[in-house]
C-alpha cells in the first residue's frame, strides 16, 4: 500500500529543530541548522513583519470557521465531517441516512472516495456517528435495475440498469439442464452473455422440486422442496462500482462450508471468515467454490468464476459475500441436493479430473541434495542398501540436477545414465521444471532464453515489449507466457530434451520469485495494487512474484496470476502427448486453480510434523479431491527431525495417497541400522501396492463419471451425526472406509463404521453400522481398512515395481450385503498407454452377486492383454449368514473344493476359492454358486 497519511488520521504535530547560535557577516544570529536559512539584521526584520501579517490571516480566517460552523448547526449538514481532509471528501453531496448505510469494504477514507464509495463520519445532522456505523459506505443504490418485459415467460432472467457512476449495468440470471444456475452481473451490456434457451430441470431420480421467484427489481430465490436454498436481494445486496463488484447471496441456515481454497482447515463455519483468492508460495491455489450441507444433509454449491483477486466472506448471517476486485462478477449457483451431486455439478463446469499413468500412483524417493549423476548413483546405491527390497517405482530429480547451459536439461552424461536405469531397472523418473528460464547472463548462453526472447515467448514488462524478470535460486530469471500460441511450440521443443519415459513436477508455478514484482520498476498499475490491499484482506499482490501488470497475450498478471499453474499444466500435458509416442505422461503441479485437475496432479510439501502435518494433509488429499485435482499427495516424512515412528505415521497415510512421493534428505538415515523400521515401512508399501488396481480404478471413476475417490464420512451420510465425529476417517472409493494412525503412542485405533455390512479386510469379520470397532495400532494397515458391503475389489500380489507386479495373480474381495448381493464393476487398461478410452483399449469387469451366485462378464473387452492374463489366486466371500457346503462352477457344469469358515469373532462366515480348485483369468467369465448349511441344522 502506498504510504502517507490516510484520510482522517490526526494531523501530524510540528517537528522544529532547536537553534544554536552563531555569527553571520561579524554579528550575532541565531539559525537552524541549514545555513540557507540564516535569519540576521533587516532580513530578520522583514520577515517577522510577514510572519505576524501571517498570524493576522490566520486568526481571521479562524473567525469565518467558526461563524460557518455555527451556521451549520441549524441545518442538516450534507457533507463530510470539517475535519477531513478536502480531497478525502466525495465530491457528490451526501443524502444517505444512517439507517440505510452498507459498508463498503474500502479501509481508508481516500480510497473509499477513490474506489467508487462515500465517506462520512458524520450523520445528515453533523453529529458524529457511533463506531459502529458505517463511515465509508456505498451509494442509496450502487445501481437501478427494473424488469423490462414479463419475466413469467422467459427461461432466463436478464434486466438492465445504470450504475451511479452512469456505468451501463446487466444483470442476469441463466439456467442450465445441469441443475445449475448462472449469475452474471457485468458493468458493460456489450460484454454480456448470450441468453441460453433452457430451465432449471427438475432432478427426477431424486424426484426434486425446483422453482426460482424473482423479486419485482433485480432479485431472486431458488426453493428445493419449498425450502429456500439461495436468496438474493438487490437493495443491500448487491453493489457494483467503479473498481469492483460486491455481491451476497443467503443460504440455509447453519450450512456446513467447505473448499475456498483454504487446505489445512476442511470444514468452514460462518462466523465472518474471509478466505482471499490469491495464489501464493504457501496457499497452493485458489480456488472460489465452496461446498455447503445443511443441517437436514441436503447439498449446495456456489462458485466464482473469475481468476480475478476476491474475497469470499462467510458472514454469521448465513451469507456468502464475494468481493472482487472487477467490473463483471460471474457466480454459477449448484442445487444439488447430495454432495456427489453437487461436485458433479461442479467439474461439469471445470473439468474431470485426468486420469494419471498406473505407474504414477507407484512409490518415489529423492532429495534435494542430488546435483549431478554420481549423486543420484550415490543415493540409489545407499536406498538399494538401506531400503532392501521395498517397492520403488522411480527416483525425483530436483532442478539442481538441470544443467547451466540447459536449465530445462540434464548433461548427456546424466541423461545416458539415467536412460540405462530406466531401461535396465526399469526406473521412472520424475523431472522437476523450475517456474522461470535462467536468464542468459556475460559469458554464458542459455538455448531457452535466447530462443523464447526471440519467439517472443515471455510475459513482458509491455506490448511486445522486454520480458519481466524475477529471482528464482539466486539467478535472474524470465517466466513463460503459456497463453501465447508461440509458447507452446518452444515449450514441446525444450521438453524434448528430457529422455523418455519421464513425469513431471512443475515447482513452485505461483509463479514464484525471491523478489517482488520485477528487476526494476514495475510498469504502472500502482492503482490496482493499492485498491487490492484497501479492498480485500489481502497483503502486496506482489509479494514473491511477478508486477501484476506484467503483459500476456491473453491479459495482464492481475487476471492471470491464478490462472498460471493451469496453463503451464495445459500446455505441459498436451506436449508431452505426442512427443511420448502415445503413452500417457504425468504431470504434477505445485500451484493449483480450478481445472487443473483435468491436466495434471498436486504434491503440497508440508514442513509439520506430529498429528497436526498428518491431519493438515489428510484435510488437503480430500479437499483437492472435491476440487477435482484427485493425483493428490503430500511429501512423507519430509524434514531431517522426523523420527522412525513419526514417518511410519506418513506411510500409513500413503495407503490411500494416489501420490506416494518422499522427497526429502533425511529419510534414508531412518532406515539404517533400523531393521525394525524398515520391515514395518515395507510392510505398508506392500500392502499399498496391492490396492494399486483399486486406486487406478478409482481416477478412471473420477474421470468418466465423476465420482470423487477420497471423501470423509459426512459427505456420505451427511445425516448420521456420529459420523461428524470422525474426521479422520476416509471413505476410499465406492468399497474402502480407512483410517490412517494420525497420533503417536496410540494402543488402539477406533474405527467408526456407517449404516450398512461393514467387514475388516484382514479376517473377514463383519459388522452391520452404525457401530465402533476397536484396532489395535501396531497391527498392519490393513486391519484398519473395512470393505463395505455390496462391493467387490480385485487387488495384485505385491511387487517392487509397477511392471514387475502385472505378472503378480490377483485376488478377488466380494462383500455381501444385508440382502446378500454385490455389484461392481472394475476397470483395466495397461496402464500406459494415452486415450484408451476414445480406442476403446481397455477391459471391465462386472461382478455380481444375487440368489448365491457369483457371476463375472465382461461389459466391455478391449484389452485382453498384461494383466488380463493374470489368474485369480483367491477368490473370497464375505459377509455370508452361513456357512458354505458346496459351491459349483456353472458355466463348466463342476463342483469346487472350498473352505468356509467363520469371520472372525462375529456371527458371518466367509468363503475361500484358492487357485488349485480354479483355474480362471481375469479375462474370464465364469459363474459360481453355492450352497448354505440349512438355518435348522
Amino acid at each position: 500500500m502506498p504510504s502517507g497519511r490516510g484520510a482522517g488520521s490526526s494531523p501530524q504535530t510540528p517537528v522544529f529543530t532547536p537553534l544554536n547560535h552563531v555569527t553571520v557577516n561579524g554579528e550575532p544570529c541565531e539559525t537552524n541548522v541549514k545555513p540557507s536559512r540564516t535569519i540576521c539584521g533587516v532580513k530578520a526584520k522583514i520577515v517577522l513583519a510577514a510572519v505576524l501579517l501571517l498570524l493576522l490571516l490566520i486568526i481571521l480566517t479562524a473567525a469565518v470557521v467558526m461563524i460557518a460552523v455555527a451556521a451549520a448547526k441549524k441545518e442538516p449538514k450534507t457533507n463530510v465531517s470539517p475535519s477531513e481532509p478536502e480531497e478525502e471528501a466525495t465530491s457528490s453531496t451526501i443524502t444517505v441516512p444512517v439507517s440505510d448505510r452498507v459498508s463498503c469494504p474500502l479501509k481508508t477514507p481516500a480510497s473509499c472516495v477513490k474506489g467508487g464509495c462515500l465517506y462520512s463520519n458524520v450523520d445528515l445532522q453533523g453529529n458524529p456517528v457511533s463506531s459502529s456505523t458505517p463511515k465509508c459506505f456505498y451509494p442509496t443504490e450502487s445501481f437501478q435495475l427494473s424488469t423490462t418485459s414479463n419475466i413469467g415467460s422467459r427461461p432466463d432472467y436478464v434486466t438492465n440498469g445504470t450504475a451511479s457512476n452512469g456505468t451501463e449495468i446487466t444483470a442476469k440470471l441463466e439456467s442450465s439442464e445441469k441443475d445449475s444456475l448462472t449469475l452474471i452481473i457485468n458493468s458493460n451490456s456489450n460484454n454480456s452473455r448470450s441468453k441460453r434457451q433452457s430451465t432449471l430441470s427438475e432432478n427426477s431420480a431424486n424426484e426434486t422440486d425446483y422453482d426460482i421467484n424473482f423479486y419485482p427489481q433485480f432479485g431472486f430465490n431458488v426453493t428445493r422442496d419449498k425450502e429456500v436454498i439461495f436468496k438474493l436481494e438487490q437493495k443491500s445486496k448487491i453493489h457494483v462500482t467503479k473498481n469492483f463488484v460486491s455481491v451476497s447471496i443467503a443460504v440455509p441456515q447453519y450450512s456446513k462450508a467447505y473448499g475456498l481454497g483454504n487446505f489445512d482447515q476442511l470444514e468452514k463455519t460462518f462466523d465472518d471468515s474471509i478466505f482471499s483468492m490469491w495464489t501464493r508460495t504457501e496457499e497452493e491455489g485458489a480456488h472460489p467454490f465452496v461446498l455447503l450441507i445443511s443441517k437436514n444433509g441436503t447439498a449446495t454449491g456456489l462458485y466464482v468464476e473469475s481468476s480475478y483477486p476476491m474475497d469470499i466472506k462467510l458472514q454469521r448471517d448465513y451469507n456468502v459475500n464475494i468481493v472482487i476486485l472487477h467490473t463483471e462478477i460471474k457466480i454459477r449457483l449448484f442445487t444439488g441436493p447430495t454432495v456427489a451431486e453437487v461436485i458433479k455439478q461442479y467439474w461439469s463446469v471445470i473439468g474431470t479430473p485426468v486420469k494419471p499413468p498406473y505407474w504414477g500412483l507407484g512409490h518415489f524417493y529423492g532429495s534435494e541434495l542430488i546435483s549431478s549423476h554420481n549423486h543420484l548413483l550415490e543415493l540409489m546405491q545407499k536406498n538399494h542398501t538401506q531400503l532392501g527390497q521395498l517397492p520403488v517405482e522411480g527416483i525425483l530429480l530436483p532442478n539442481t540436477m538441470n544443467s547451466a547451459s540447459l536449465p530445462f536439461s540434464f548433461s548427456q552424461e546424466t541423461r545416458d545414465y539415467i536412460q540405462e536405469l530406466v531401461e535396465k531397472e526399469k526406473l521412472k523418473f520424475i523431472a522437476t521444471v523450475p517456474p522461470g528460464i535462467s536468464s542468459s547472463s556475460e559469458g554464458s548462453s542459455n538455448y531457452m532464453d535466447s530462443t523464447g526472447v526471440e519467439q517472443k515467448v515471455f510475459i513482458s514488462r509491455t506490448e511486445g515489449g522486454e520480458p519481466l524478470q524475477g529471482y528464482y535460486s539466486n539467478k535472474m530469471v524470465k517466466y513463460p507466457d503459456f497463453t501465447s500460441s508461440n509458447t507452446a511450440s518452444w515449450w514441446y521443443t525444450n521438453l524434448t530434451q528430457y529422455s523418455n519415459g519421464y513425469g513431471f513436477h512443475l515447482h513452485q508455478n505461483m509463479p514464484y520469485s525471491e523478489i517482488n514484482g520485477s528487476v526494476g520498476v514495475c510498469p504502472d498499475l500502482t492503482s490496482d495494487v493499492s485498491l487490492a490491499t484497501d479492498i480485500l484482506n489481502l497483503r502486496n499482490l506482489e509479494e514473491n512474484t511477478l508486477c501484476l501488470s506484467g503483459i500476456n497475450k491473453k491479459g495482464k498478471q492481475i487476471e492471470l496470476h491464478n490462472k498460471f499453474s493451469l496453463q503451464q499444466a495445459k500446455i505441459t500435458q498436451s506436449s508431452l502427448k505426442p512427443w511420448s509416442v502415445s503413452k500417457q505422461p504425468l504431470v504434477v503441479s505445485d500451484a493449483t486453480s480450478p481445472g487443473i485437475g483435468v491436466y495434471a496432479g498436486h504434491f503440497h510439501d508440508s514442513n509439520r510434523e506430529g498429528r497436526e502435518g498428518l491431519k493438515a494433509a489428510l484435510n488437503e488429499m480430500i479437499t483437492f479431491n472435491f476440487l477435482g485435482v484427485t493425483t493428490v499427495g503430500p511429501n512423507i516424512c519430509t524434514g531431517e527431525f522426523s523420527t522412525p515412528d513419526a514417518c511410519l505415521k506418513w506411510y500409513y497415510l500413503s495407503v490411500i495417497s494416489p501420490l506416494a512421493w518422499s522427497m526429502s534428505s533425511g529419510v534414508s538415515h531412518l532406515f539404517a541400522g533400523n531393521e525394525t523400521f524398515r520391515q514395518s515401512v515395507s510392510t505398508v508399501l506392500q500392502f499399498r501396492q496391492t490396492l494399486l488396481p483399486y486406486h487406478y480404478d478409482n481416477q478412471y471413476r473420477a474421470h468418466v463419471s465423476s465420482e470423487v475417490p477420497l471423501r470423509f464420512l459426512t459427505f456420505d451420510y451427511p445425516s448420521d451425526e456420529r459420523a461428524a465425529l470422525f474426521q479422520d476417517q476416509v471413505l476410499f472409493g465406492d468399497a474402502i472406509l480407512y483410517t490412517p494412525i494420525l497420533i503417536t503412542g496410540e494402543e488402539f485405533i477406533v474405527s467408526y463404521l456407517p449404516a450398512g455390512t461393514w467387514c475388516n479386510w484382514v479376517d473377514g469379520s463383519c459388522y452391520q453400522g452404525p457401530a465402533e470397532v476397536k484396532v489395535i495400532s501396531a497391527n498392519s494397515p490393513a486391519s484398519f481398512t473395512f470393505l463395505k458391503g455390496g462391493t467387490a475389489v480385485v487387488t495384485q500380489n505385491s511387487a517392487n515395481t509397477t511392471a514387475a507386479s502385472k505378472e503378480e495373480k490377483v485376488r478377488l474381495i466380494v462383500v455381501l450385503d444385508e440382502t446378500g448381493q454385490a455389484n461392481s464393476t472394475r476397470f483395466f487398461d495397461d496402464g500406459d498407454t494415452a486415450n484408451t478410452l476414445d480406442t476403446k483399449y481397455y477391459t471391465l469387469v462386472n461382478y455380481q452377486v444375487a440368489n448365491n451366485t457369483l457371476s463375472v462378464t465382461l461389459p466391455q473387452k478391449g484389452y485382453r492383454g498384461g494383466v488380463m492374463k493374470m489368474k485369480y489366486e483367491r477368490i473370497l466371500i464375505y459377509g455370508l449368514p452361513r456357512k458354505v457346503v458346496s459351491l459349483k462352477r456353472l458355466d463348466k457344469n463342476q463342483d469346487v473344493r472350498i473352505s468356509s469358515l467363520i469371520s472372525g469373532d462375529t456371527l458371518f462366515y466367509k468363503l475361500i476359492v484358492s487357485d488349485t480348485n480354479v483355474d480362471i483369468e481375469l479375462s474370464e467369465s465364469f459363474q459360481l454358486k453355492w450352497e448354505l448349511k440349512d438355518s435348522q441344522g
